[in-house]
């Protein structure tokens, strides 16, 4: 066989889970005719951020005068960073240029499709590809502290905030000089193994830290990242994405509680326009072969101001022209052909003949 490649540039990422291909083949069944799409190409933009929450102890005010500590949090607040932005190709079947390509009985070809009807390869399994991953949300466990689970008999039953924040320094006293005893071996009996001692200072360093937060304060942080999902046109075009905020994060692209980042398009290789003898052509020559596309090309830029956070030059189904591979190619008796396409932008990946 003949091994035919085809300049076609492949997409920079296709996310993280993996496609199933599903097997078609002509037969009886569906009169010998086969049914399938060409791709619409989507663009996922992901937004990585950070939820900083901080909450102020209850005896923050007693700090420096207990602990020393100067550097304390006095107020709950909620702030937002603004981390990455990627951005990912993907697709969906276009309804426009859905086909059904008839073939005899005699060797009749496989399809395999997309989940959602898309053509992958023919005669000839694909190789795997994979579509963007679901929204995630995570937190930062760590940075959590629940001081009240250490509060002792003798705070609870202080009769003021300020005699609570005395008892509770005196408490983290205790804690540090029984850590520095086991440390040392000024004990009267020390852990049983390397374990136990491990153990011990855990949990002593977990109370104290516990402690020292109902003065200094306690921070939590939640990494979140968001997805939007748009549809490339044919034209140029710049638009608000987003807005974002220090205070509210993420917040849409008409709320003016955040400053705008823009999405700008930019066609640079448009090979869709056709003329209206094109298009009546093209109809008339409708499931005839086996289309495929020619796709065209864009730059995206995601900007906040004139700084660019993302940027990267994709190939557009929409952008592309639509040809036809003769069908009695892929059924030919002594040498079917095989191809591989590209499910995101149509184009063909490899033909071996």
């Amino acid at each position: 066989m003949k091994k035919l490649l085809l300049p076609v540039l492949f997409m920079a990422a296709f996310g993280a889970f993996a496609q199933e291909a599903t097997k078609v083949t002509a037969g009886k069944h569906n009169d010998f005719g086969l049914a399938y799409s060409l791709p619409t190409t989507m663009l996922e933009v992901e937004v990585q951020t950070t939820k900083i929450s901080v909450k102020a102890g209850p005896y923050y005010k007693y700090a420096e005068k207990y602990l020393g500590v100067q550097e304390i949090v006095t107020e709950d607040m909620v702030t937002w960073e603004l981390n990455s932005i990627s951005l990912t190709p993907y697709s969906k079947p276009n309804k426009d240029e859905s086909y059904v390509v008839k073939f005899k009985s005699g060797n009749p070809p496989s399809f395999y499709l997309t989940t959602d009807g898309i053509l992958w390869s023919i005669n000839s399994e694909p190789k795997q590809m994979a579509y963007p991953q679901q929204e995630n949300i995570q937190a930062d466990k760590k940075n959590e502290n629940p001081y009240y689970t250490v509060l002792s008999e003798e705070q609870l039953s202080a009769g003021s905030t300020a005699k609570m924040a005395e008892v509770a320094a005196k408490q983290i006293y205790r804690i540090r000089e029984s850590k520095l005893n086991i440390l040392t071996g000024d004990v009267d009996q020390l852990p049983a193994d390397g374990e136990s001692f491990k153990l011990i200072i855990s949990q002593l360093e977990e109370q104290e830290a516990a402690l020292t937060a109902m003065f200094i304060g306690t921070t939590k942080k939640e990494y979140i990242t968001k997805k939007i999902q748009i549809t490339p046109g044919t034209k140029d075009s710049k638009e608000i994405l987003f807005r974002f905020s220090k205070y509210l994060g993420v917040v849409n692209s008409d709320d003016l509680g955040g400053a705008p980042i823009y999405l700008d398009y930019k066609v640079v290789e448009n090979l869709s326009e056709l003329t209206e003898e094109q298009k009546k052509e093209k109809e008339k020559n409708k499931n005839k072969g086996v289309a495929y596309l020619l796709p065209g090309k864009a730059k995206v830029n995601i900007l906040s101001g004139n700084k660019s956070l993302a940027e990267s030059e994709i190939q557009v189904a929409q952008l592309g022209s639509v040809y036809q591979f003769p069908s009695n190619i892929f059924d030919d008796k002594k040498m079917p052909a095989k191809a591989l396409f590209n499910p995101i932008s149509g184009g063909i990946i490899e033909v071996i003949q």
